[in-house]
C-alpha cells in the first residue's frame, strides 16, 4: 500500500513538473506558486530547478517561523517534495524542448492549455497519497492553522502575493516587469481547479468513487 502511494506521489509531481514546464514555454506566464521560483531563475542566471528548490526550502522555513511549536516533524518530508520538484522541472523543460514551438498565439494557447490539464491531473494523483504536500501548500495550510481562516481564503491571498512579488522582482531587477507572470498565470489560476473538479466529477462518473484531493 505504502510503495503504491510512493509511486502515485512521484508520478502526480512529475507530471505537475511536466505542466509547469509547458506554462513556462508557452511564454504566457508561469503558474502563481512557480513564479517566483522562474523569477528568480531570470534574473540571476541559475538553473530553475536549483531556484525551485530555493524557494520551496525557504517556504519550510516560513512553516517553521509560522507554527513553531506546532511544526511536526513529518512537515520535513517536504524537503523530498523540494528535491523532486526542482529536479523535475529541469527535466521536464529539457522533454518539453523537443516539441516544436512556433511561438504564435494558437501555439501558446496549447501549450498553456496543456499545462493546466497537466497541473490538475498531477495534482489529482499525487495529493490522495497523502505523503506531503508541496511547500506553497504547507504554507496555505500553516497560515490557516495560526488564523482560524479558510484554507480557500488563504490560498487565494498567498497565490495573489506569489504573482506581485514575482511582478516587483521582475520590475526591479530583470528587463521585462512580465517575464515571468502574465496573463497565462491569471487563467492558469482560476483554470487549475475547474479542471482538477472536472477530472475528479469524471473519475466519479466512470468508478462511482470520490478522490478526496484535500486532506
Amino acid at each position: 500500500m505504502m510503495i503504491k502511494r510512493i509511486c502515485l506521489f512521484v508520478c502526480g509531481l512529475f507530471i505537475m513538473s511536466v505542466g509547469v514546464a509547458f506554462s513556462i514555454t508557452s511564454t504566457l506566464g508561469t503558474t502563481p506558486i512557480s513564479s517566483i521560483s522562474y523569477s528568480l531563475a531570470l534574473i540571476t542566471n541559475i538553473n530553475i530547478g536549483i531556484t525551485t528548490f530555493i524557494f520551496n526550502a525557504a517556504l519550510i522555513l516560513i512553516q517553521f517561523l509560522i507554527l513553531r511549536k506546532k511544526f511536526h516533524k513529518k512537515r520535513l518530508l517536504q524537503l523530498i517534495n523540494c528535491i523532486l520538484f526542482g529536479y523535475f522541472t529541469d527535466l521536464a523543460l529539457y522533454l518539453v524542448s523537443f516539441i516544436s514551438f512556433s511561438g504564435t498565439i494558437v501555439m501558446c494557447g496549447v501549450f498553456l492549455l496543456a499545462s493546466i490539464f497537466l497541473i490538475a491531473v498531477g495534482i489529482f494523483i499525487y495529493m490522495p497519497a497523502n505523503i506531503a504536500p508541496l511547500p506553497g501548500e504547507g504554507c496555505v495550510e500553516s497560515i490557516a492553522i495560526v488564523t482560524g481562516w479558510r484554507f480557500s481564503t488563504v490560498k487565494i491571498a498567498f497565490d495573489a502575493s506569489m504573482v506581485i512579488i514575482s511582478l516587483i522582482m521582475c520590475g526591479l531587477w530583470y528587463t521585462n516587469v512580465f517575464g515571468a507572470v502574465n496573463v497565462g498565470t491569471v487563467i492558469s489560476a482560476f483554470m487549475v481547479g475547474f479542471t482538477l473538479r472536472q477530472i475528479n466529477a469524471l473519475y466519479f462518473r466512470i468508478t462511482g468513487h470520490e478522490i478526496n484531493i484535500v486532506k
